[in-house]
């Protein structure tokens, strides 16, 4: 009788056991890694579209994408765009010091992304550039201070590189934890699936997403696929949607049509402010 009732109590004690740790598995593991990054956050951001094939402004278009992220006094570039020489009069032309630029952070090795890399080079000589693990060696020629991501990384209060995740190719993201929003995920061509980015974001830092920018890559995509990625994107916490770049049309007018509460209409030039 003795030991039934001890094997009684030990079943007991192992059921309590296994139930609180799956009571909330997904949010202890968030905070851990919360936690270990130090992500921090920031209190405000702006976007600024600096090279897109969406025309809307006085600004050259290009088949290529890059976007200025200013956090407080912190300028950091995502992505170069096609050609050195479409950087830097879009720059101009939006009021950008290129001087200034802090960091850059490359997508991708596609030259639709690191294309105005040598414009940058000339301009600030030993400017950090943070770029997918294995890309460093191929802009060894440039005055650059690569640095190659291997996982997610925190590279300053509130900004973090996310991945990289395998598409093909490689490739990783931006993301900014703006207080009382979230995180504002910037995006190159998301070869592995924008879905897939946002959720290994919203993983690795255990922040809720709040906006997307950048190129989808569903560019030809049928409706039923746009549909399926919004509502994905929608059900991970995302509240603002903006695809640019490789998007393709048809997602950016399901999203204007169909969801105008979360669609962001961007293009080269656009400015968006989030506080």
């Amino acid at each position: 009788m003795l030991i039934f009732s001890v094997v009684i109590a030990a079943i007991l004690l192992i059921v309590i056991v296994l139930t609180s740790f799956a009571s909330k598995p997904e949010r202890m593991e968030a905070e851990t890694v919360e936690k270990k990054l130090g992500l921090g956050s920031v209190k405000s951001c702006k976007l600024t579209v600096v090279v897109d094939n969406n025309p809307d402004s006085g600004l050259e278009t290009a088949w290529g994408v890059s976007i200025l992220a200013e956090v407080g006094d912190l300028k950091i570039l995502f992505d170069t765009g096609p050609d050195p020489r479409i950087l830097e009069k879009n720059l101009m032309e939006l009021g950008v010091d290129s001087s200034k630029i802090d960091m850059v952070v490359i997508s991708h090795g596609h030259h639709d992304h690191v294309g105005g890399l040598p414009y940058l080079a000339e301009a600030k000589p030993g400017l950090r550039v943070y770029v997918p693990r294995g890309l460093g060696k191929g802009l060894s020629n440039l005055k650059l201070d690569v640095v190659e991501i291997n996982d997610t990384t925190v590279i300053a209060d509130g900004v973090a590189i996310i991945g990289p995740l395998y598409g093909p190719p490689t490739e990783q993201a931006l993301a900014l934890n703006v207080e009382g929003k979230g995180l504002v995920i910037l995006v190159g061509c998301s070869h592995p699936g924008v879905v897939n980015i946002v959720k290994k974001a919203r993983d690795d830092l255990g922040v809720k997403p709040y906006l997307v920018l950048g190129g989808f890559h569903m560019a030809g995509c049928s409706e039923e696929e746009c549909r399926k990625t919004i509502q994905e994107l929608l059900e991970l916490g995302m509240e603002k949607i903006s695809p640019i770049h490789c998007s393709g049309r048809t997602i950016r007018g399901i999203l204007r049509e169909e969801y105008p509460n979360n669609y962001v209409e961007c293009y080269v030039g656009c400015r968006i402010m989030i506080d």
